[in-house]
């Protein structure tokens, strides 16, 4: 796993501070979730592009650097990020933005110009890691509801959570001669059974954390810039001074390293903010309450200004400050849960929030319809598929928030909830030659 891709073979996407100004409900922060390892381009090229989605949480303005752009505490620095032979910057502004410090390689897709030798009665296996959170069961249950309404035969496996388990389950699914397997790494080493599945005439599709191998498809969010977005957020929020308390998942999961890299990366223009993040929590909010609370015990004269999380475990952390009769910091509400926006709206003149809609059904429908395009025979542009998640801010906390979300409730937002979109068809379409 890596933090800042080389910047000797990157490319700029457009500079990010231009919305990150007054508090952070006029905070602008970028995606949540996932990447991998990285590894270098075969071909690079430099380039810059005007202008991004208005919903994207991007920044509007244009400018760009192959080493990046330096700021002031508070702001997101301009990443670099590598795309061999200039394929993002092909697809459009709108598209290279979203890629802002990803920190996997974009390459050209073993899967460009293939087709199925079948037209219909295609089974996709699931190797998904184990169901311990709200948003993994709806990341689950929400793809096998997506594939199966496009007529898929679907198996579906749910693995432990070490990656020895998921790789034989991945093993089992080459074995049964499935059609296309979409899977969850939770780190590396997946590449030699990716690539065992492509000699098999198997594609692949990883989901929320990425894999450097062409002859797998990554759809993913970005979470090196939705890391160091937030953590510019919080310490926008915090004026530039105090302390933030890091709390991550499980540990070499893509997902968490590289929100903790990127946030590293923003924090690093914050001389005096202290960032520690010595808490781990197997994205499980139960598990962040019991050890954010022991920390808060262990260090009753230490004032924490604002919290970053690996994954969606804002109800625990929330729970760990009430129940120490601490006042509940800045929360970069990574995933955006129910519970957290319950709180943030019954506090909203109290309390700043920041927070990333990732919702596990939004992703679902995203992979099922990248499934659904190659197994239809369109031609797929590039090997990673990023996706920049909406910002959630004071400014559209409303949106957000739907009667009867409740304090405590750890699920995460879904697009059911409140009709907002996490990636629209259109920009998924735009990743292939056509669209059946």
């Amino acid at each position: 796993m890596t933090g800042r891709p080389d910047t000797d073979t990157a490319t700029a996407a457009p500079h990010r501070t231009a919305r990150l100004t007054g508090a952070v409900c006029a905070a602008t922060v970028l995606a949540l979730a996932a990447a991998g390892c990285s590894s270098s381009a075969s071909d690079s090229t430099s380039s810059s592009a005007s202008a991004s989605s208005s919903s994207s949480t991007t920044a509007a303005a244009a400018g760009s650097s192959a080493t990046g752009s330096a700021g002031s505490c508070g702001t997101v620095p301009t990443e670099p990020f590598k795309d061999a032979t200039g394929l993002v910057r092909a697809l459009g502004a709108k598209y290279e933005a979203a890629y802002s410090g990803y920190s996997g390689t974009v390459q050209k897709s073993k899967w460009a110009g293939w087709k199925p030798t079948k037209k219909s009665g295609f089974t996709i296996g699931i190797s998904e890691s184990q169901l311990s959170n709200p948003y993994q069961t709806l990341i689950n249950t929400s793809l096998q509801k997506y594939l199966k309404a496009d007529g898929y035969k679907v198996i579906d496996l749910v693995s432990t959570n070490e990656v020895t388990n998921q790789i034989a389950q991945f093993n089992q699914l080459i074995t049964d001669k499935v059609d296309l397997i979409v899977y969850q790494p939770l780190a590396s080493g997946f590449e030699s059974v990716v690539d065992k599945a492509a000699a098999a005439g198997i594609p692949s599709i990883s989901m929320l954390n990425n894999v450097v191998d062409a002859n797998t498809v990554n759809v993913v969010p970005n979470s090196f810039a939705a890391g160091e977005a937030q953590a510019a957020a919080v310490a926008k929020a915090l004026s530039g001074k105090g302390s933030i308390l890091g709390v991550h998942g499980i540990k070499g999961v893509p997902i968490d390293t590289d929100t903790f890299t990127g946030a590293k990366a923003a924090l690093a223009l914050c001389p005096d903010i202290k960032l520690d993040d010595s808490i781990y929590t197997d994205f499980s909010p139960t598990t962040a309450q019991t050890n954010v609370q022991h920390y808060l015990a262990a260090n009753p004269t230490k004032t924490i200004g604002g919290v970053l999380e690996g994954g969606p475990m804002t109800t625990g952390v929330i729970s760990a400050f009430q129940k120490s009769s601490q006042t509940v910091p800045t929360i970069a509400d990574n995933g955006l849960t129910v519970g957290g926006v319950a709180y943030w709206n019954a506090h909203q003149s109290s309390y700043q929030g920041v927070g990333l809609f990732n919702p596990g059904d939004g992703l679902a429908k995203a992979v099922a319809r990248v499934a659904h395009h190659m197994l239809a025979g369109s031609d797929v542009k590039v090997s990673d598929i990023v996706i920049d998640p909406p910002l959630v801010t004071n400014s559209n906390l409303a949106s957000f928030y739907k009667s009867g979300f409740a304090v405590g409730n750890a699920a995460t937002v879904t697009e059911g909830d409140v009709n907002q979109s996490f990636a629209t068809s259109s920009y998924i379409d735009g990743f292939f030659n056509s669209t059946n």
